[in-house]
């Protein structure tokens, strides 16, 4: 089993935006020694606790400071911007660092301030054309029926991944050839073991082979609270129970809340049954716990790839999450 981290350069307290791009380097470097598959950065905008605005700048530098592991967003978000210049951007990338580049894509427009201070240029209607549109570009038989081409072109392609758990989206990347990226979030009201083998095996019927790839690719996305006992993962797994409940669009906190701030939290009864029904979402626990979860999931969707989301305070947790995983998972 492949397995890889999607990181969200988390600020933690007493922390700056800067000190956590440099962990997530960090985090980056050490994914690459234990033998992970990718390394994947997120697009935040607005929001305090996050330091990742744009993953097409950090990927460069990750990829500059790692030797080996694949590099990508999870996910840049084209809504906003021109498909023209995201290629321009991930082909830079690819000439640069040939076989190591990954472009995964959402497809959230995030807030109304957002969309305008971005000058956002697509509405979620034009998801389908704008990926259709992406994959045109970074085709590599160089054959697209648009009127212009994208340049540095070379002899190496980045791999492309929609990011989503819909239907809609699965049967899209299927049809385009591309690889699918199924996440299971918190805040989505659904049975993650249901919705695995609905919208996987979805994807694989509607799959068409493309010059990008010859077979379904399903990665299945998650957050993982490891820890080295269950305990330690529950008393982690708190901060993440209240950032999830997304107040005031996730800005209630100056930085990701730690444990202390998680322990004083004053929780109403309806937040109380949002985090229980949050947790069914997420897995939590000792390495033995959470293996136990993932095989199911895995299972169910029957993943090719595992990408952990390890969304802890504190780097040293996350760093521990990494070795953990690798134990369970890796083998170099």
């Amino acid at each position: 089993m492949k397995v890889s981290i999607l990181d969200y350069g988390v600020i933690d307290k007493e922390k700056t935006p800067q000190e956590a791009l440099l962990e997530t380097r960090c985090l980056a470097q050490v994914a690459d020694k234990l033998g992970f598959h990718r390394f994947w950065v997120a697009e935040h905008h607005n929001i305090y606790a996050f330091a990742i605005s744009s993953p097409e700048l950090l990927m460069m530098h990750l990829a500059d400071h790692t030797k080996q592991i694949r590099i990508g967003s999870g996910g840049i978000m084209p809504l906003h911007y021109s498909s023209f210049k995201i290629a321009e951007w991930i082909m830079t990338l690819e000439a640069l660092h040939p076989n190591r580049i990954d472009l995964g894509i959402g497809n959230s427009l995030g807030t109304t301030l957002v969309q305008r201070a971005l000058s956002s240029i697509h509405c979620k209607d034009s998801y389908s054309q704008v990926v259709t549109e992406l994959y045109q570009y970074l085709n590599p038989d160089h054959l697209s029926p648009l009127p212009i081409f994208v340049n540095p072109r070379g002899n190496t392609y980045p791999q492309i991944w929609t990011l989503s758990n819909s239907l809609e989206t699965a049967e899209l990347a299927g049809q385009l050839g591309l690889g699918y990226t199924f996440g299971i979030f918190p805040y989505i009201p659904k049975d993650p073991i249901t919705e695995a083998k609905r919208v996987s095996a979805h994807y694989r019927k509607a799959f068409r082979p493309s010059k990008l790839l010859k077979i379904p690719k399903l990665i299945l996305a998650v957050f993982i609270v490891l820890s080295d006992t269950d305990e330690e993962a529950e008393v982690l797994a708190k901060p993440l129970d209240i950032w999830m409940l997304g107040q005031q669009d996730f800005n209630e906190f100056k930085t990701y809340p730690d444990v202390e701030e998680a322990r004083n939290y004053h929780l109403t009864e309806k937040q109380r049954e949002a985090i229980a029904a949050n947790r069914s979402r997420m897995v939590i626990g000792s390495p033995h716990t959470v293996k136990k979860q993932l095989d199911r999931l895995i299972e169910a969707c029957q993943a090719d790839e595992l990408l952990a989301i390890p969304l802890v305070p504190e780097f040293a947790n996350r760093q521990r999450t990494l070795e953990l995983l690798a134990d369970l998972y890796v083998t170099i």
